[in-house]
């Protein structure tokens, strides 16, 4: 009698572990936070020599804080720049490839983007692909006033998944279309 109760456990793990995982929340969120790196930088460029870059800087707020310096005026020929940065802008300025820095372009910090939550999930009849909808949330900082038409708070994604033999993956596809050629 004994030997039957092993006998039917063992068939019981067998027959359910080989039974396909499910796409839930918990697993989706792993594999998200695993492609996109989450929490991440936003960054905005900031075109120095632009004088209507500038007095959008002006309009920010930034001077009054302290952390830019915009010049009001300049005589022609003048090369140096209409805004400059301070000290305390340090903590918020981003490493700016070499021929940005030519063009006199700054990039800065603006928000930090985190995961926020998985809104739905959508498993296709066919069991082996899945649409999931989530959310990040971005957590802005003072550089945020430099963006001229403002930052959302929330943008939502769509991302597509396919389970493969050696577990459900995130694709890299960007339309449904091709999601669903696959």
């Amino acid at each position: 009698m004994k030997k039957l109760s092993y006998i039917l456990t063992t068939v019981i793990l067998i027959i359910t572990s080989c039974e396909p995982k499910k796409l839930d929340e918990k697993l989706a969120i792993n594999l998200i936070l695993e492609k996109n790196h989450y929490p991440a930088i936003v960054h905005h460029d900031i075109f120095c020599s632009d004088p209507t870059h500038a007095y959008t800087i002006f309009k920010s707020g930034l001077v009054e804080k302290g952390f830019v310096k915009v010049l009001q005026s300049k005589k022609f020929g003048d090369t140096t720049s209409f805004v400059s940065f301070t000290p305390a802008a340090k903590p918020y300025l981003l490493h700016t490839p070499a021929d940005d820095k030519i063009s006199k372009i700054q990039r800065v910090k603006v928000a930090d983007e985190e995961f926020g939550a998985i809104k739905e999930i959508r498993v296709m009849s066919s069991g082996n692909k899945a649409i999931v909808e989530y959310t990040t949330i971005r957590r802005k900082n003072v550089f945020a006033a430099a963006i001229k038409n403002g930052l959302k708070d929330t943008i939502n994604h769509e991302v597509y998944f396919i389970q493969k033999d050696d577990g459900w993956q995130l694709l890299d596809k960007k339309s449904e279309i091709e999601f669903l050629s696959y």
